[in-house]
């Protein structure tokens, strides 16, 4: 008997949509923290310059 692909098929969409989740969370995270330091940079230049 020979094996169906379906499940297997099926399984792997819904895991390339769940990596593609995980990577948008975990890019959106980096990008607040870029932003965080950006911001704390420019108080620290601003706070020297005075």
């Amino acid at each position: 008997m020979k094996k169906r692909h379906t499940s297997v098929s099926k399984n792997r969409l819904g895991s390339n949509s769940r990596r593609r989740q995980l990577l948008k969370r975990v890019h959106q995270k980096v990008i607040s923290r870029r932003q965080n330091f950006q911001i704390i940079e420019a108080t620290e230049e601003l706070s020297q310059a005075c």
